[in-house]
């Protein structure tokens, strides 16, 4: 028993030899953000923006700078990441990243060269945030402190989170999404597109973070859309939310259209939605048939119609109808012609529908698109008024 009791604690010895690989939090960096520019000197410059812990949270900070934001050049994106400590004091780890920031030049000329590295680093993690910043460099926007979150590449990330939920003006794009989006034979990927407001010089100062007007702030505005790994150009912020409509996307949103009787306007909260989309080719033809179902509530009614009686939201309902499926075509029409690119995804629903006539447009699935038929069923149903039925300005 004393030999079994000697053999057990030598085992134990085992579990207490410690981590072989640690490092203490003194010697690395947290990178939260990264931008790539076109470099001056090499093809690349790339940015990273690491945090400073003791400046996050209100108990230890002392007014310094949140973050700090650090630039190299280098002929590929994991050269220049192995060699920051050029000029870096400490070792950047890379498994927080947050945010990556493409500027619109480099975009343009294409985005596959560089991506490869962070879809095949081990370090990296794909739940990051991928935007093209429009009119300035990647590098500038991770510059732009902010009273919320102080760093800038954590507000955008939340900002881009919650715009997606709340109104669906930002594409959720990960990096896996957008890896196997653009792999797919019948979509093409799409990313948020972002531009600075105000003085770029005057984002990075602590003084941005103590004013009520920002001197300097970072705004989603559109969407950039890409084919064949390039820049193809933008979706306004309707559109991406047209878009989103369509894939079944949107989780939360409030349209707005004009009265049936007026040109006054009602406000229609949504709170469910759910798409079906029928595809198949008939005479060459790839046609789809599209069924988009919302459900919500009036949130501010300026219509002057009764609508305390049965059927009162029937007009509301038609004049909602009709605008979206006007909206909706509209973007079709610019996809086709613009960009002739299919950024819904209806390659892919054909294909799972009806591959016996895709499989012809495997590799040109952009032929098929530009002559498919796209038919809009929006269908807008109002369960409630909210507190009140009839406006302050109902006529009496």
């Amino acid at each position: 028993m004393r030999y079994l009791n000697c053999f057990s604690l030598l085992c134990l010895l085992f579990l207490l030899t410690g981590c072989w690989d640690r490092n203490e939090m003194s010697k690395l960096s947290i990178v939260t953000g990264i931008g790539v520019d076109k470099g001056e000197s090499h093809k690349y410059r790339l940015t990273i923006e690491t945090t400073e812990a003791r400046e996050m949270t209100t108990q230890t900070a002392t007014g310094s700078a949140p973050s700090n934001v650090s630039s190299l050049e280098g002929n590929t994106v994991a050269e220049i990441a192995s060699k920051f400590n050029i000029v870096n004091a400490t070792h950047p780890v890379f498994s927080h990243t947050r945010l990556l920031a493409i500027s619109e030049e480099l975009a343009k000329d294409g985005i596959l060269d560089f991506m490869d590295f962070f879809d095949r680093n081990r370090e990296i993690r794909d739940d990051f945030a991928i935007v093209v910043v429009k009119g300035s460099n990647a590098e500038d926007i991770l510059k732009v402190t902010n009273m919320y979150k102080k760093s800038p590449s954590l507000k955008l990330f939340t900002q881009l989170n919650t715009m997606q939920k709340e109104w669906g003006g930002a594409p959720d794009i990960k990096l896996n999404d957008y890896v196997r989006i653009y792999n797919s034979f019948g979509q093409a990927p799409v990313l948020p597109a972002v531009h600075i407001q105000g003085d770029p010089k005057k984002g990075g100062s602590t003084d941005n973070l103590k004013t009520e007007v920002p001197d300097s702030q970072i705004i989603v505005d559109s969407m950039a859309v890409f084919k064949m790994g390039k820049l193809a150009g933008y979706a306004n912020l309707n559109e991406v939310r047209d878009m989103l409509f369509v894939q079944g996307k949107i989780k939360n949103t409030v349209l707005t259209a004009k009265c049936e009787k007026s040109e006054k306007r009602f406000g229609y909260h949504i709170t469910h939605t759910k798409t079906k989309i029928t595809a198949k080719e008939t005479n060459g033809i790839p046609k789809f048939y599209i069924k988009i179902k919302t459900e919500g509530y009036l949130e501010g009614n300026n219509c002057l119609e009764d609508i305390s009686e049965a059927g009162a939201f029937e007009g509301l309902e038609k004049a909602m109808n009709d605008m979206m499926e006007e909206s909706i075509k509209k973007l079709i029409v610019k996809t086709k012609e613009e960009f002739n690119a299919d950024i819904f995804g209806l390659g892919e629903s054909l294909r799972e529908q009806d591959y016996q006539h895709f499989k012809k447009y495997k590799d040109t699935w952009d032929d098929g698109y530009a002559k498919a038929e796209i038919y809009i069923d929006f269908n807008s149903e109002i369960k409630r008024a909210g507190l009140r039925k009839n406006p302050y300005l109902m006529k009496k």
